[in-house]
Formats: C-alpha cells, sequence, structure tokens
C-alpha cells in the first residue's frame, strides 16, 4: 500500500508480536483540492439541517470544515474574494495588545468568551465565561490608575506618558 508518496505500514497484530504502527500516518504529498473531493459530503445533523462537510488537508493539526450548506456560498464567495485579490498579511507581532484582543475574541458555544494579548509562538489566551465578562473588564478598569502609578514608580515616566496610548473607544463602564 502507498500513501502520497510513501509506502504505509498498515496496523498489524500477529501472534504474541507487538503492533506495528505507520511513522508517516500524518504525512501525505496529497493536494487540498483532491483531498477535499476525496472527503467532501453532505449529510443531516441531529436536527434535520443540511451541513456539508469536508477537509482540506489530512493529518495531525488539521481538521474537517463543516457547516450549515445554507452557509456554504457565503463562504465560497468569501475564499473566492481572498483568492482573487489576495490575503493581506497582517503583522501580528506588531499588533498593541488591544489590537490582538480586536483581532481574537470569540465567544464559543459554551458561552466562553476567548482572546488574547500577543500572537507568536506559545501565546495562549485568555478565556472568561460570558456571564463574567463584564465583571472582569470592570475589575481590569478599576486597575488601570494603580497599574499605571506602579510603573511610574518603577521606570521615573510620568501618567500622561500612558495617558497618550489610552483607548477611551473601547471603555467597560
Amino acid at each position: 500500500m502507498v500513501w502520497g508518496d510513501r509506502p504505509a505500514l498498515l496496523l498489524r497484530k500477529k501472534e504474541n508480536k507487538k503492533m506495528a504502527t505507520n511513522i508517516f500516518a500524518n504525512e501525505t504529498a496529497q493536494s487540498a483540492v483532491q483531498t477535499i473531493r476525496e472527503t467532501m459530503s453532505v449529510s443531516l445533523d441531529d436536527d434535520g439541517t443540511p451541513i456539508v462537510t469536508f477537509a482540506m488537508n489530512r493529518g495531525k493539526g488539521s481538521g474537517s470544515q463543516s457547516m450549515p450548506v445554507e452557509d456554504f456560498a457565503e463562504y465560497v464567495d468569501t475564499l473566492n474574494h481572498f483568492a482573487s485579490n489576495g490575503v493581506e498579511d497582517i503583522p501580528t507581532e506588531n499588533l498593541t495588545p488591544a489590537e490582538t484582543v480586536r483581532q481574537t475574541i470569540a465567544m464559543d458555544e459554551d458561552n466562553i468568551i476567548s482572546f488574547r494579548v500577543k500572537s507568536g509562538k506559545g501565546a495562549k489566551p485568555a478565556k472568561v465565561a460570558a456571564s463574567e465578562f463584564s465583571e472582569v473588564a470592570s475589575l481590569l478598569r478599576s486597575t488601570v490608575d494603580a497599574v499605571e502609578g506602579a510603573a511610574e514608580k518603577l521606570s521615573g515616566t510620568t501618567s500622561e506618558d500612558h495617558d497618550a496610548g489610552y483607548d477611551d473607544d473601547y471603555d467597560a463602564e
């Protein structure tokens, strides 16, 4: 058996022998187009909603794309827009923490709000229950003066230096 351009070792168990596993199981030379052709399907979810599902690549760290069919045409139009016009590379390493939050904030199906304050390797998202989010934002707002005051004592700068970068557009009060 051949997987991509490499031979695949099948998982086997023989009498009194250990199982063998393919060490290249997560590597393929298959194109995204070919993978989509092989994996795309339409089915109904538990609520009877038509869902389209497909993978763009295989292996660890990748997952299938799944969405209601009613959202599929807009999704495809969006991808076509970027395919035609290019993808703007936003240099995430130069974003301020506020800009990074604006780029990454989201709420999941469990009502957990997550966001990052920095990008790059090892950057982990903050996660807060939506029911606590306003209280967290208010608490942080109440610490701004104390944090800036502590920074002044440590670095010898003044509060006017910090006020120039303060963004009142995102006032939590």
